[in-house]
């Protein structure tokens, strides 16, 4: 039997060199990119301190006819107060850090007020 034939490190031709990683690299220190959570939505309520709910619609494919549908989605968001935000206002939501069990976003801009 020729060398090429049999398998394993034993039997390896002395041209190949084992590389070996080095020990400090690791997947902790990979750079992790996320993406950037903006939505524009309808306040529904403002009945909370520091909370409000906005109501966000887009338009995704039915599952059996592709018919594209409405579909409502409700977020509450955190609200400090100094936008001045009522029921009826465009806004547009930024994501953030959990606030709470619930919030997940706080309130970036107002787009547009209420009639």
């Amino acid at each position: 039997m020729n060398a090429s034939m049999l398998r394993g490190p034993a039997f390896a031709s002395s041209s190949r060199v084992a590389t070996v990683r080095p020990a400090s690299s690791s997947r902790a220190s990979t750079v992790v990119v996320r993406a950037v959570q903006d939505l524009k939505g309808k306040v529904v309520s403002t009945s909370m301190q520091q909370s409000v709910v906005v109501a966000v619609e887009r338009l995704s494919p039915h599952g059996q006819y592709f018919k594209r549908v409405r579909i409502t989605k409700k977020y509450v968001a955190h609200d400090d107060g100094s936008l001045g935000v009522g029921v009826g206002d465009y806004v547009r939501l930024e994501g953030c850090r959990p606030l709470s069990k619930n919030k997940r976003f706080k309130l970036a801009e107002v787009v547009r007020k209420a009639d």
